[in-house]
């Protein structure tokens, strides 16, 4: 039976991990409903895959590792959105975008935690409430994200959320990864695949166009396994949907793969860089391209493109989204 258990770290705080009997130990913490670590048997050590930093205080200085993004992940464009007739103005955090809901989203919050067990699996619900106007979004919504871990060695993050009011919501987990254990080397040579035919096309700011681009004899056609490389990606694919799993990451060394199903339209793959290079996190220092964030999600931009689905949530309709994360190993 999957295990829940509640500690106190010197630099992190209180920390819910949960354990399955084949040692799998998947770790989160209240502070942005963040994925912590992931710590997976192999070759006898523990390789823990998600890269993130051991104090709380460096996961407040740079926000995103590991954390729940919202109300919008992504970017709203020139920091602003029409809804029932209403324009809405949001915080122009980045390049005069809102970049994942402002300075004050989300992933700063301290949730409310409660852990859970039971036969099938164990782990933990994190909750938040926001107030109506919050970073200039309307209504009053309560979110609920979970981690569950099973006995297959799968974990769940399941989002769910009602609002008072219509308003929008595109929430995902920012967790990063590399299958080595080691942020210390490049995620060149892992191996990767993505059931999408297209990716939605991006302006030099990274926010979205409405359009869609064939990823066939492009760097984003990884439709067919194979090795990241070079390749730098800050990219929303669109998902078909059409296999067992979406996206499938395997290690080098081919002894660890994550297989990754989710209930969103798309998953935005971001390749850490020059810019993050030096930090040192938990498994060691980031190097170039030491890490790559699989954020399930809704594609950015569909507050402004209809085309692309819906961000609308209200009293009648309310959020719901699931991504499961399979280990093998």
């Amino acid at each position: 039976m999957v295990k829940i258990t509640v500690e106190t770290r010197e630099k992190v705080g209180t920390i819910y991990t949960m354990t399955n009997e084949n040692g799998v130990q998947l770790s989160a913490i209240a502070h942005g409903a963040r994925l912590y670590e992931c710590l997976i048997p192999v070759d006898g050590t523990k390789r823990d895959i998600v890269v993130g930093y051991e104090s709380l205080e460096d996961h407040q200085r740079t926000r995103y590792y590991g954390a729940t993004i919202g109300p919008i992940a992504g970017r709203i464009a020139q920091a602003h959105f029409e809804l029932e007739g209403k324009t809405y103005h949001t915080e122009p955090n980045e390049k005069g975008n809102t970049l994942h809901g402002g300075s004050h989203s989300f992933d700063t919050k301290e949730w409310a935690a409660t852990p859970f067990q039971t036969e099938e699996e164990a782990g933990v619900a994190f909750s938040y409430e926001t107030v109506d106007g919050e970073g200039g979004f309307p209504g009053n919504i309560k979110v609920t994200v979970t981690y569950a871990l099973n006995e297959e060695n799968a974990f769940r993050i399941t989002y769910e959320a009602t609002s008072d009011q219509a308003t929008i919501l595109n929430l995902t987990n920012h967790g990063y990864f590399n299958l080595t254990g080691e942020a210390s080397q490049a995620i060149d040579e892992h191996y990767l695949m993505v059931d999408a035919d297209y990716v939605a096309e991006t302006q030099e700011d990274t926010t979205t166009t409405g359009e869609k681009i064939a990823v066939t004899e492009t760097v984003f056609d990884f439709t067919n396994e194979k090795q990241i490389g070079e390749t730098f990606l800050d990219t929303p694919f669109i998902l078909n949907h059409g296999l067992e799993e979406d996206l499938r990451l395997v290690s080098p060394d081919r002894k660890v793969t994550l297989a990754v199903k989710t209930t969103e339209p798309g998953i935005v793959l971001y390749t850490t860089g020059a810019g993050e290079a030096g930090e040192v996190m938990k498994t060691g220092t980031l190097v170039h391209h030491g890490s790559i964030a699989i954020e399930a999600q809704g594609i950015p931009g569909t507050e402004k493109y209809p085309q692309f689905g819906s961000f609308i949530v209200d009293a009648a309709t309310p959020y719901h989204a699931e991504t499961v994360y399979h280990l093998t190993f």
